[in-house]
């Protein structure tokens, strides 16, 4: 497929997700196929009906966290929190949870559940989005999902744990389908992700990837944001900036709503919008965020495509009308 390279294609996928996206492999897949469908459908075409332009999609932040609950979502239906889901999950698992542990010996039963259901969570998000990402010609940022890390690397749907150390985890895939970078959340929130017994990631671990339309980094929720919320977060990394000291021109965004401040919905003054006006190489963020109810839990959010201008001025380029329908944000943007 030859496209130009002149200008990108950025999408911010906003899903409206429920219990029922999670409960087997083929319906999560289904589900987000039929986004990458409406994406596929704005692309500019050339007259023989190929695309024009790379694009970039981007997708919520925590998309495959419930993954977990394949196969048990009618147990779990009536549960009210994602602590006791996961402890129904646990019962109805124990074998593989108890070999989790024998192996791992982490010391949270969530951290065992996690390990015993990493390969099925795997391999469900890598069968879907790099399927999605070939299929539909695209670059992916996949969301996130609560993962080990694995001794067969990310490029593969196969899948074994190198412990039981679970990260919010971003998989990118390039248009044939390959996984080529992996991000880790470095930011836990506090009160949030720390009593999930989640770890977090190493600041210089984080991916820059060369692409056909500039250089790519991508920042997972809080790790958008420039300073801590709390005072009692003396390891807090403000990651923007040195995605940006690193020369990124494109910021993909996996972000869920922000749970330190819900009413501002990540436009707090220390949110990406804020500080995008303030970093050097970063042209573009795609900040892309879910809505809906799960466990009890109902998400909502505004999605945004944001351009940083040579004065340094922030161009909100598309945003969603609604921060509780789903939608999918395009534009059409000169290459970094």
């Amino acid at each position: 497929m030859t496209t130009a390279t002149d200008a990108i294609e950025l999408f911010a996928v906003q899903p409206r997700v429920s219990l029922e996206d999670f409960a087997f492999a083929a319906t999560f897949t289904a589900r987000h196929r039929e986004l990458a469908a409406r994406v596929d459908a704005l692309r500019a075409r050339d007259a023989a009906g190929q695309p024009l332009h790379p694009a970039l999609a981007v997708w919520p932040e925590a998309v495959g966290a419930a993954l977990l609950f394949q196969g048990h979502v009618s147990a779990v239906r009536g549960k009210k929190s994602f602590e006791d889901a996961v402890k129904r999950v646990a019962r109805a698992e124990a074998w593989d949870v108890w070999h989790a542990w024998r192996t791992h010996h982490p010391p949270t039963l969530r951290e065992c559940v996690y390990a015993a259901r990493a390969a099925l969570v795997h391999r469900t998000l890598w069968n879907t989005f790099a399927g999605i990402a070939r299929d539909f010609g695209l670059w992916v940022v996949a969301g996130s999902a609560l993962l080990p890390a694995s001794r067969r690397g990310p490029d593969t749907p196969d899948f074994e744990p190198y412990g039981a150390r679970t990260y919010n985890t971003s998989y990118t895939f390039s248009p044939e389908g390959r996984c080529v970078a992996t991000t880790r959340k470095v930011n836990l929130v506090p009160t949030r992700e720390d009593v999930l017994h989640l770890s977090p990631g190493r600041p210089e671990d984080l991916t820059v990837l060369s692409t056909p339309f500039g250089r790519l980094g991508t920042l997972i929720g809080y790790d958008g944001h420039a300073r801590p919320a709390t005072r009692e977060e003396p390891w807090f990394v403000p990651c923007a900036q040195y995605l940006d000291a690193l020369g990124v021109d494109i910021l993909a965004h996996p972000a869920s709503p922000d749970v330190l401040d819900p009413s501002a919905a990540d436009v707090s003054d220390a949110g990406l919008p804020a500080q995008l006006g303030t970093l050097q190489r970063v042209r573009y963020v795609v900040s892309a965020q879910g809505v809906g109810d799960v466990l009890g839990t109902r998400f909502e959010g505004v999605s945004r495509i944001l351009e940083r201008t040579p004065s340094g001025t922030i161009r909100i380029l598309a945003q969603t009308a609604s921060p509780r329908d789903e939608a999918v944000l395009q534009a059409t943007v000169p290459r970094p």
